[in-house]
């Protein structure tokens, strides 16, 4: 808004102009000469207000609005208009507080209000007397002003002032508050606090950390931090000190061992961080401990269990790797390592007779035997789990040799351990591999020395087998397809293949053998033999068995279907006949079909049925029930496999290849001991009424003496090879009859 002018145009006493308008209205007012204006009507004081609010919103800087401070001077300009001229002294005065009070400090808003009431006053005054009165008026006011002004002034510095003082105090709370409070974390804090000068001297330490240290405030107060370290750790620490106070780290974290007032070593977390000042410069450094040697006891202990078999405390086969690596990569160039792999022998009879806390013992006895031997030769022993046990010994610590020293280990071990009053000897069976240190990695080692150990098995109890490098392909080959069985044949791999059964006497079809084929990508196809030797290490042999039985019985009600009928028969390896689920399984594809059970025989090995109380002797008894046909194979004429033979309800009896192997050399003729004990054996089976069956006819000569012997029977390469499911029914004819 424009600042007017309010002075008198004709330029009075007190000089200056005036504003046209706020004159003509000034002029126009009636009242007596040297008095105030007539404002008796409301318009009049309203307007002469608004004129007033408008001049000082235009020259002040107020703190009120235009509004509020118009209604302020509305009342001093009623006040004004109601007072005797001889009290426009004291009316000045509350003007000049009023003018304050709107704020109106600063600027030109005293000024202008001069100059107004000056042109409402001094227009007609031509009298001393007027003269005087309006000069004791903006004398008054200015005076008024003067003063509310400087008494604002002081209040707004007291206010200040208090506000200051209050925050001072406020802030010296706080810090005493702090203080307090840092001094009774500090005080009862579980975590050990010290508190140094820059060169690492303590000056102050808490209770936890004297506890933890096992050291006095006046045994510690004054001493070096760096004389707390453990010996290899202190130049390191020592250096990241410096470090933290020249700035080059910000904090420490991290786990270190202090040493307590008796000597011991203690596990803490040490957390070291720079103390600055107000000028943001290193004052101190603060040290904080805690005590972790629980926790670091307790993960040496997991560590140590993940490492060490429990009930030996030997190293396990993790552990035995991992210093099998570390030996390999420090031996001395060109020297030899020698692994000797262990398997007690027959230890299920111990477990079995005996109990598992019988057995338990045993091997713990077995470990201690084995460690002092290890520790005489300087060999690493470890338990590799179960009843197998590992020895590594590096160069010519074994003067007598691989033989001598595993004769030695067996002596050892067939010492008789006394548990309960009972005597116990053991033996075990030892895979061994020599190798160069440069020649072999820790994995071909150890799956050497397994597989000799299993060769060892095999060639019985208490033996020892070297392992042959020229084998190894031929064991990688089997170990990779056995770990690929199972995969193979959830995808459906394996094919069914049927070899014919012929009679020996007319050349007739008697029954197909179903046969599994494996077309591999890497190794070509497989045959039911390389099948079942396979699954027996992959541990696939029972879901083998059940997918090749459903499998061929599913092509057998296709052929009756179509009429023509034959017997398929199953060869079954021992631990398949001695399966307890094997009649179940039976039942359960038997069931599916709609086939005459007669037209199944599944033949067990000889050996699976030796022992009246076993499973395979109880399932040839059921299958027999529920109208399968059993039968047995691998029968090698000893006079238990004879008794056998007659005690069960057998259909048929194939001879052991092995006996027909030996019919086959030229040698072997009708009138030799080895014909004529075998033909007396056929003679002996036949007489029970029950069928021999021979396997593996290859030539004609062969089946020319099987023949003359009485075989039935007979299955091989003469008699044709194993054919697809849909080249069986070229071989049948239509037929109604029942087997």
């Amino acid at each position: 808004m424009e600042r007017r002018t309010l002075v008198p145009s004709g330029g009075g006493a007190l000089g200056g102009g005036v504003d046209d308008g706020l004159d003509a209205r000034i002029g126009g007012m009636n009242r007596e000469p040297g008095t105030a204006p007539a404002l008796s009507d409301e318009q009049s004081r309203t307007e002469f207000a608004r004129a007033w609010a408008g001049t000082l919103a235009a020259g002040a800087c107020l703190s009120h609005s235009t509004a509020e401070v118009e209604q302020r001077l509305r009342e001093v300009v009623d006040d004004l208009a109601e007072t005797a001229p001889h009290e426009w002294d004291t009316a000045g005065q509350r003007i000049g507080r009023a003018l304050v009070e709107v704020h109106a400090v600063g600027g030109t808003g005293l000024a202008d209000t001069l100059d107004l009431l000056r042109a409402w006053l001094l227009e007609d005054a031509t009298d001393a007397e007027a003269l005087e009165r309006v000069f004791t008026l903006v004398s008054a006011v200015a005076a008024a002003y003067a003063a509310a002004d400087r008494e604002s002034v002081f209040a707004q510095q007291e206010t200040v002032a208090s506000a200051l003082w209050e925050s001072m105090q406020h802030a010296q709370r706080e810090r005493e508050f702090s203080e307090r409070r840092f001094r009774e974390v500090f005080t009862a804090a579980p975590i050990g606090v010290a508190i140094c000068e820059l060169d690492g001297s303590i000056t102050e330490v808490n209770l936890a950390f004297q506890d933890i240290l096992g050291r006095l405030d006046d045994e510690l107060v004054g001493s070096r931090m760096h004389g707390l370290f453990h010996a290899d750790d202190r130049d390191y620490l020592a250096a990241v000190y410096a470090d933290l106070v020249h700035g080059g780290s910000f904090r420490l974290r991290e786990p270190r061992r202090l040493m307590r007032g008796d000597g011991d070593a203690v596990w803490t977390y040490l957390a070291v961080s720079v103390l600055y000042g107000d000028d943001a410069t290193p004052r101190g450094l603060i040290t904080m401990v805690e005590d972790i040697s629980e926790l670091t006891h307790l993960q040496e202990r997991l560590q140590y269990q993940a490492l060490h078999d429990a009930m030996t405390g030997l190293p396990n086969r993790q552990f035995f790797r991992t210093q099998l690596e570390t030996t390999l990569a420090n031996a001395a160039p060109g020297s030899a390592v020698t692994l000797y792999h262990l398997g007690l022998d027959g230890f299920a009879l111990i477990n079995d007779g005996l109990g598992f806390e019988v057995g338990d013992t045993v091997v713990r006895v077995v470990a201690k035997r084995l460690a002092t031997l290890a520790s005489e030769q300087g060999a690493l022993l470890a338990r590799l789990g179960g009843t197998e046990f590992a020895l590594l010994v590096v160069g010519d610590s074994v003067q007598p040799g691989v033989a001598p020293f595993a004769a030695h280990i067996n002596d050892v071990l067939a010492e008789p351990i006394t548990v309960a009053d009972t005597g116990i000897a053991t033996s075990a069976s030892i895979g061994v591999v020599t190798r160069a240190v440069d020649d072999e990695e820790p994995a071909d080692l150890l799956w050497a020395s397994d597989v000799a150990l299993r060769w060892a098995e095999d060639a019985g109890k208490r033996q020892w087998a070297m392992f042959d490098p020229d084998r190894a392909p031929h064991e990688r080959t089997d170990a990779r397809l056995a770990a690929m069985m199972p995969g193979a044949l959830a995808a459906g791999e394996f094919e069914v293949l049927f070899q014919p059964l012929v009679s020996m006497s007319d050349d007739s079809l008697i029954g197909v053998e179903a046969q599994l084929s494996w077309d591999t990508v890497e190794h070509g196809r497989l045959d039911h033999a390389s099948c079942l030797g396979l699954a027996e290490r992959s541990g696939v042999t029972l879901a083998l068995r059940d997918w090749l039985l459903r499998s061929a019985w599913e092509h057998v009600g296709e052929w009756q279907r179509d009429g023509r009928h034959v017997r398929v028969i199953f060869g079954l390896s021992h631990n398949q006949s001695q399966d307890p689920d094997l009649v179940a399984a039976v039942r359960a594809v038997v069931d599916d079909a709609d086939v005459d059970p007669q037209w199944l025989r599944l033949c067990m090995p000889v050996a699976a049925v030796l022992d009246e109380d076993g499973e395979a002797s109880e399932n040839v008894r059921i299958l027999q029930d529920i109208g399968v046909q059993p039968a047995l194979h691998g029968f090698e004429a000893s006079p238990r496999e004879l008794r056998r033979v007659r005690e069960l309800p057998v259909h048929a009896v194939q001879i052991s290849e092995s006996l027909v192997q030996m019919v086959g050399q030229q040698d072997s003729g009708r009138d030799s001991p080895e014909f004529l004990s075998i033909a007396t054996v056929v003679s002996m089976v036949r007489d029970e009424g029950i069928p021999v069956a021979v396997g593996g006819v290859d030539t004609e000569e062969q089946a020319a003496r099987l023949s003359a012997m009485g075989c039935d029977v007979g299955l091989g390469t003469r008699f044709g090879d194993a054919i697809l499911p849909w080249e069986v029914p070229e071989l049948l004819s239509p037929r109604s009859e029942t087997a």
